[in-house]
C-alpha cells in the first residue's frame, strides 16, 4: 500500500485495513480473534478502522498473523 500524505490518521487506517485483509484471508471473525488475546471485540473493530492503533495490540496482531510491518521511502513520481 502506498500512503501519499503522512498523516497519522492516515497511517493508523492504512495499518487496520491490512490487519482486517489478513483477519479475512483467514477466516477469523472479529470475535474469535478477541477471544484469542482476552480483549473486547470492539478493540479489533476500532483497530482495523484506524481509530485505536494501540501499539503492543498491533504487535500482538503481528506475531499471531506472522507479519510484519515494512516501511520504504520511494522518490516521488
Amino acid at each position: 500500500m502506498i500512503i501519499k500524505d503522512f498523516h497519522i490518521d492516515i497511517i493508523r487506517r492504512a495499518i487496520g485495513h491490512e490487519l482486517m485483509i489478513t483477519r479475512w484471508q483467514k477466516g477469523i471473525t472479529q470475535k474469535q480473534l478477541a477471544a484469542q488475546f482476552n480483549i473486547p471485540p470492539k478493540f479489533i473493530d476500532r483497530t482495523e478502522i484506524g481509530r485505536y492503533t494501540h501499539l503492543s495490540l498491533i504487535k500482538k496482531l503481528l506475531i499471531f498473523y506472522n507479519k510484519e510491518i515494512r516501511i520504504e521511502l520511494v522518490d516521488k513520481q
